[in-house]
């Protein structure tokens, strides 16, 4: 079993074409393409790992507020079929008030909500990445993360390219998001002075975004691994 999550699309023989995304007047989304997905089969979706040296220091994980079974690793469960959606279909107080995996009635989509602790004895400084592992057909390009750190709100997407000469645009329904910091780092932040006893509530989320250009036949047989690490940041 892998560490990475698996975000995999799977072919159809039946799929339908997208010929256009279009928006009425009150700004609901319109998809007529619809995307069989396979997120992942033994490896879950989305991988939180604490390295080695943090862990020895006290730094866990946990899906619960309790931290009864402080944990090196959390895994996200496998979505095994869903289709191109968009913001506005995320469920965000469910996902919240839910610990460890969300499971959406409606949508397949990840989410997870879990804590990180300082159970160490020293106060620290904690950085946090998350990374692409691997990527197969470009379906990076067509991902939206979302993290919300202590019920703060931050989407990540890859830079679109520009179609024509121009960059696309976007319904003003969609929430501002932040471009990855490379092909491979969607994003890194630092927990300054992380104190023993500490804990911080995470929330992350993960989508094929309907309204982005990349989001095509092309993406389909698709593949993208990702994981997020916590570590001490050395003095």
């Amino acid at each position: 079993m892998k560490l990475s999550r698996v975000l995999q699309v799977k072919k159809s023989m039946q799929r339908k074409r997208i010929h256009t995304l279009m928006f009425i007047s009150s700004g609901i989304l319109s998809i007529i393409f619809v995307l069989i997905t396979f997120y992942g089969t033994q490896a879950g979706n989305f991988i939180m790992t604490v390295d080695y040296d943090a862990y020895k220091r006290g730094i866990v994980l946990s899906q619960n507020d309790d931290f009864d079974d402080p944990q090196a690793r959390l895994m996200t469960r496998p979505v095994t079929e869903a289709r191109d959606m968009t913001y506005s279909w995320l469920k965000i107080e469910e996902v919240l008030s839910t610990t460890g995996n969300y499971t959406d009635p409606d949508y397949d989509y990840v989410a997870y909500t879990f804590y990180l602790q300082n159970n160490g004895l020293e106060t620290v400084n904690v950085i946090y990445h998350i990374r692409i592992t691997e990527v197969y057909k470009n379906m990076d390009e067509a991902i939206r993360v979302l993290v919300i750190e202590e019920g703060e709100e931050t989407i990540y997407q890859k830079p679109d390219k520009k179609v024509g000469g121009v960059l696309i645009s976007y319904p003003l329904e969609l929430q501002e998001t932040k471009h990855f910091l490379s092909d491979t780092i969607v994003t890194r932040k630092k927990i300054e002075n992380f104190r023993p006893g500490q804990l911080r509530k995470y929330s992350v989320l993960m989508w094929i975004e309907g309204t982005d250009p990349d989001t095509t036949d092309d993406i389909l047989g698709g593949m993208v691994k990702l994981q997020m690490n916590f570590s001490i940041e050395n003095p």
